[in-house]
């Protein structure tokens, strides 16, 4: 049995829809213009794709040598 934690920065789903809709408003910007600035926050410079988080969930399922882990998906941003 191993614990571990996915940590994701903005991922490219309908939660974050929510935040660039709040962020267009907030900034009177386009939404896709939105959607680019908090795209722009990471270190990849965009947003994370839903694959790239269910990679690294996969990652650990079958691995017991990965434990007690938080696995930070974000581009960088807790390194930058």
């Amino acid at each position: 049995m191993t614990a571990n934690a996915v940590c994701p920065g903005y991922v490219d789903t309908p939660m974050t829809d929510r935040t660039v809709e709040a962020m267009s408003e907030r900034l009177d910007l386009s939404e896709d213009e939105a959607r680019t600035k908090l795209g722009r926050r990471q270190p990849i410079g965009r947003l994370v794709t839903p694959d790239e988080v269910a990679l690294a969930v996969l990652a650990c399922v079958d691995n017991g040598a990965i434990n007690g882990q938080g696995i930070n998906v974000d581009g960088g941003a807790v390194q930058s």
